[in-house]
């Protein structure tokens, strides 16, 4: 009898290759504003499209005339990819950079960073795990703010 260790299947491997995958368009999923900057200055400029899965998360953000999202720092590892447009970014104690169409700009767990999106921006952006704080009526801070 041939077994999965036979073939060089782990059965984490084969659970993997046997789940079940999911499809989804992406104008289902709402825009809208985040919810841990309601009350900030520039709220209503940035909005946000966000699929989540257990253990990552896709947001598409989308600035109109600018908007910053002030110092702050979370658990979660994040990357974000400029595709339209200009921000200016500060990532721990590091002079503010700035990034352009085609940059990417990756961020690790627990750093105090922000971004101001210069005019019109599109970005995309992965962070795992999931920033429950994105959703609206999760209760438990997830994101902490400079100073705070």
């Amino acid at each position: 009898m041939v077994t999965d260790s036979d073939r060089g299947v782990s059965p984490i491997t084969f659970q993997r290759r046997t789940a079940m995958a999911t499809y989804h368009r992406w104008e289902d999923f709402p825009q809208r504003t985040i919810s841990y900057l309601a009350g900030r200055p520039d709220a209503d400029a940035i909005k946000i499209r966000i699929l989540s899965s257990a253990r990552m998360m896709l947001t598409e953000i989308t600035v109109k005339g600018g908007g910053t999202i002030p110092r702050h720092h979370h658990e979660a590892e994040q990357i974000i990819l400029i595709q339209k447009g200009e921000a200016r970014v500060t990532t721990g104690k590091e002079a503010p950079r700035l990034l352009k169409a085609g940059d990417i700009w990756v961020v690790p767990s627990n750093t105090m960073h922000g971004i101001e999106y210069l005019g019109d921006v599109e970005a995309l952006e992965m962070v795992s795990p999931p920033r429950m704080d994105n959703f609206v009526g999760y209760t438990i801070k997830h994101t902490f703010f400079e100073g705070e």
